[in-house]
């Protein structure tokens, strides 16, 4: 978990937590995030091997 202050963009808080999460947990291989995170954080997580994948909130919610 990472709590930023709400001018923090969910690409660059994103781009921290996989940072994170890369160097304390080396055998994550898969993220699910919000849809706010941008091809920035993407990337960054398959150039530290984590397939990092946007979910979309169900219509209505």
């Amino acid at each position: 978990m990472l709590v930023t202050a709400a001018s923090v963009s969910d690409t660059a808080a994103g781009v921290t937590l996989l940072a994170r999460i890369a160097a304390a947990h080396p055998q994550i291989r898969t993220a699910w995030v919000d849809a706010g995170y941008r091809t920035t954080a993407i990337d960054h997580g398959v150039r530290l091997g984590i397939d990092v994948h946007p979910v979309q909130r169900p219509p209505g919610v």
